[in-house]
């Protein structure tokens, strides 16, 4: 029997991934360099985290890009925000709705009706986490990688629209800790190397990293890899 952990992430599985990656996006060498993340803004960290779920991810770009444009024009300095910094910028501009008008998006968190903007579950996000003593991606990945790992892990997956896991997988990537994202794009492409209908994104995000492991490359950087390679 091919051994597995609790997330259905069977070794020979792995081992067939690393294959697919090799014959569809090369050997890692070649690949395309990793974008940096927000090692030194938890706020933007927070931003793109919540903004990127389920969306084209121009559109986040352009809601960072307005967020930098509007603190650089306050004096502030946005790829060294925090979080302290990104809830007094929405108390400034009039709370969320306000917010979600200077950065021209009411995309909300998902299609159900009554689902919040994610301006909103940006702003509870950052709340949440100072509420925690949380401010800077430094702290974030201390408590990431320590004992307090599942309380601040609860506080950011009560946030309406995060209770999957997957924004908190990311948030830590943009963060600066390894990982992988498992989102629909990662899923498609573990599932097409698997010949499966679909694979859970637990499943999908643990053979992603054993793959990772086989091909001696970060998690992070086979992620983006294979994001990049789905999105074209």
């Amino acid at each position: 029997m091919d051994r597995a952990d609790g997330a259905g992430c069977a070794v020979v599985d792995a081992d067939r991934l690393a294959t697919f990656v090799r014959q569809v996006l090369g050997p890692p060498p070649t690949w395309r360099p990793m974008p940096p993340g927000y090692p030194d803004s938890l706020a933007l960290a927070v931003i793109d985290g919540i903004w990127s779920m389920g969306v084209r991810y121009k559109a986040v770009e352009n809601v960072v890009g307005r967020y930098r444009r509007h603190r650089r024009e306050a004096g502030g300095d946005p790829n060294r925000d925090g979080v302290r910094e990104l809830v007094q910028h929405y108390e400034q501009v009039g709370g969320p709705e306000r917010f979600a008008e200077q950065v021209d998006n009411r995309q909300r968190v998902s299609t159900h009706p009554g689902a919040v903007l994610k301006a909103e579950a940006v702003y509870r996000a950052g709340l949440s986490l100072q509420a925690v003593g949380i401010e800077t991606c430094e702290q974030l990945r201390t408590a990431a990688t320590g004992s307090d790992k599942a309380r601040v892990k609860s506080v950011w997956l009560a946030v309406p629209g995060q209770a999957s896991g997957i924004s908190w997988r990311y948030l830590l990537m943009l963060a600066g800790l390894p990982g992988v994202k498992p989102d629909r794009m990662i899923r498609r492409f573990v599932a097409r190397a698997l010949d499966r209908a679909d694979v859970p994104p637990e499943a999908a995000g643990c053979l992603v990293e054993k793959a990772a492991e086989l091909l001696d490359v970060s998690p992070t950087s086979l992620d983006h890899e294979i994001w990049r390679h789905e999105r074209a």
